[in-house]
């Protein structure tokens, strides 16, 4: 029983320095507006994706219409792309790049911009085989989802950093 009591207690002690260090979980957020509209394909990952990340992780509330939100997160662009890396001894592809591409802005309901447009890029490697094509499309797909997980944690972080913009007269 006292083993566990010194346990927890030099348990509590380590942690102790975390807590002025600016330490957090990840997945926990702090946004300069309390209510945000999501302007983009409703039922896409992405957007399912952020809502999640929102919700579980800030205090933020997702709003049905802009004209409820403090702030509107836009996605401009969404693109995907694949390129030939490297060929085989027979010229087809062996191994391909394969990139997404997103562009967001974030403003208020008026227009006045919390943070301008940022286009977000991450690329992956996959390699090719034509024997493989049915399990080589299941992992670029895989690929393309952990690649719009990794750039919806960049870009909550963007979010994270937003200055609210200056206020006319003030």
């Amino acid at each position: 029983m006292t083993s566990r009591r010194h346990l927890l207690g030099a348990a509590l002690i380590g942690a102790l320095p975390l807590t002025g260090c600016g330490f957090r979980l990840r997945g926990s957020y702090s946004t300069p507006f309390r209510t945000l509209y999501l302007q983009m394909p409703e039922n896409s990952y992405l957007a399912v994706r952020l809502r999640q990340e929102l919700l579980a992780g800030s205090d933020v509330t997702i709003v049905n219409t802009p004209s409820e939100a403090e702030a509107i997160l836009e996605l401009l662009s969404d693109s995907r792309s694949r390129d030939v890396l490297s060929i085989n001894d027979t010229g087809r592809a062996r191994e391909y790049e394969i990139t997404l591409s997103l562009s967001f802005r974030v403003s208020n309901p008026s227009g006045i911009d919390y943070m301008e447009a940022v286009t977000l890029t991450a690329s992956r490697d996959l390699t090719y085989s034509e024997s493989d094509f049915l399990s080589r499309e299941k992992e670029e797909a895989f690929l393309y989802r952990d690649m719009e997980a990794d750039l919806v944690n960049q870009l909550m972080r963007r979010i994270e950093a937003i200055k609210p913009p200056k206020q006319a007269g003030g």
